[in-house]
């Protein structure tokens, strides 16, 4: 049981992903009830995100003996069964959809919605994480837009103008925690699978990432007119949206600071034209499927 429980991979989401959902139940004005039920929805979602990732990645992961050593896919090493697996993800997806059902209609098919994207971002024919863009946009929309709007639904709430911004923030959002990771796993990803960061390089990279963090500025600046918040909330939600990614890619950020000036040249670990050893990081779903 312990290891079909590390098929969830809880501790790599449980920090963050739940944030989007119980925001949007916030925002609805939904009682402790709904959010209560919303949440347990949402866990068993984000945790068939993960289980499906594995079960997808299973083979890739077989042929990488860091990848079993580490226990994060413990199909690929052979500690839990197939049939098991897919009696897993069953129940997960059943748990959703019988709480979606019960509390909204809509909400439920919005649910649904992020069940199927959440799906083929990892199904081997499909494979969105491995699509230029597509895997940015898919990342935005299953663990920032649905879940928020899901959340906001599924607790009784009516759309505005202002959910709406905020549904646009927290794509941003979703898209700048996949290219963060995918950037800090540049040199591991080179050469082994294809992703918006590998086609791009990794000075596009972040780039990138910091015109979205810009752009997210921009509709928390909106949202915040909109709900007429406070300067100094408004001040402390900008503050968040400009540090998170500088969170992610801490580690690179620390190893160029320490690098000999005359070592980097200019450049830093992940450019293709400088030679460079795998940065060390946790990998997040993208490389399981997202």
């Amino acid at each position: 049981m312990i290891d079909y429980l590390r098929m969830l991979r809880i501790k790599d989401w449980i920090k963050f992903y739940p944030l989007f959902p119980l925001l949007g139940a916030y925002l609805a004005g939904g009682g402790r009830y709904e959010v209560a039920l919303v949440m347990v929805a949402y866990i068993s979602i984000i945790g068939y995100a993960f289980v499906v990732n594995n079960y997808y990645d299973a083979e890739i992961d077989r042929q990488h003996r860091g990848k079993v050593e580490s226990g994060t896919n413990p199909l690929a090493a052979g500690k839990v069964d197939e049939r098991g697996v897919l009696l897993l993800m069953s129940a997960l997806v059943s748990i959703s959809l019988f709480i979606s059902i019960r509390l909204d209609l809509l909400g439920a098919l919005f649910v649904i919605l992020n069940l199927l994207i959440l799906t083929a971002y990892s199904e081997s024919r499909i494979r969105l994480k491995e699509r230029y863009l597509w895997d940015l946009a898919s990342h935005g929309l299953m663990f920032g837009t649905l879940p928020f709007i899901c959340g906001f639904l599924l607790s009784g709430g009516d759309p505005s103008r202002g959910i709406i911004l905020i549904s646009l923030l927290v794509f941003l959002v979703g898209c700048e925690a996949l290219i963060s990771h995918q950037i800090v796993d540049y040199p591991e990803d080179l050469g082994s699978t294809t992703t918006t960061v590998t086609r791009i390089g990794a000075k596009n990279g972040i780039l990138m990432l910091g015109g979205l963090a810009a752009l997210s500025l921009v509709f928390a600046f909106a949202s915040a007119r909109f709900y007429q918040l406070s300067l100094a909330m408004t001040a402390v939600w900008a503050l968040c949206l400009v540090a998170y990614p500088a969170y992610s890619l801490r580690g690179m950020l620390n190893d160029i600071g320490h690098r000999p000036r005359a070592e980097r040249g200019g450049a830093y670990r992940g450019d293709p034209e400088v030679p460079s050893k795998p940065i060390p990081g946790k990998r997040e779903l993208r490389d399981s499927g997202s």
